[in-house]
């Protein structure tokens, strides 16, 4: 049987070597034995033109199954009308579920575009309930 003609460390280094200027297919063949390094093609990395804006009016879903309420139970009172001005964490509503109150809250600085679900309606997940349009415009 035929010796290896390339140790192992010299092929780890040739395959370094490889890499790292383009190269991306070699084969070594002895009369026993043959060695084929290939190495998937790199491409450059994506060149990002503009960072992406977030969208001008942003939907606000319900947290969780269960009915929609626009008011605290004991107030008359909105939390958000539209047009209001709202800031990130801002109290936009609360879902009840059964005995809990969920809060519904702004996940960002704003103004309260339009409300499309009725308070003490039944909301399903993620069911839009209102929309905020975004300050950053």
């Amino acid at each position: 049987m035929e010796k290896t003609a390339i140790p192992l460390p010299t092929l780890r280094a040739l395959a370094r070597k490889m890499q790292s200027s383009g190269l991306n297919s070699l084969a070594l063949e002895g009369k026993q034995w043959s060695v084929r390094l290939t190495f998937a093609p790199a491409y450059p990395s994506p060149v990002i033109l503009a960072e992406e804006t977030p969208p001008a009016t942003q939907a606000i879903g319900a947290p969780m199954p269960g009915t929609l309420l626009r008011r605290h139970p004991l107030s008359q009172q909105d939390f958000v009308q539209p047009g209001q001005q709202v800031e990130a964490q801002d109290l936009l509503a609360m879902v009840q579920v059964g005995p809990l109150y969920v809060p519904v809250l702004s996940p960002l600085k704003g103004r309260v575009h339009q409300l499309t679900q009725p308070s003490n309606s039944p909301v399903e997940y993620a069911e839009e309930i209102m929309t905020i349009q975004s300050d950053s415009e």
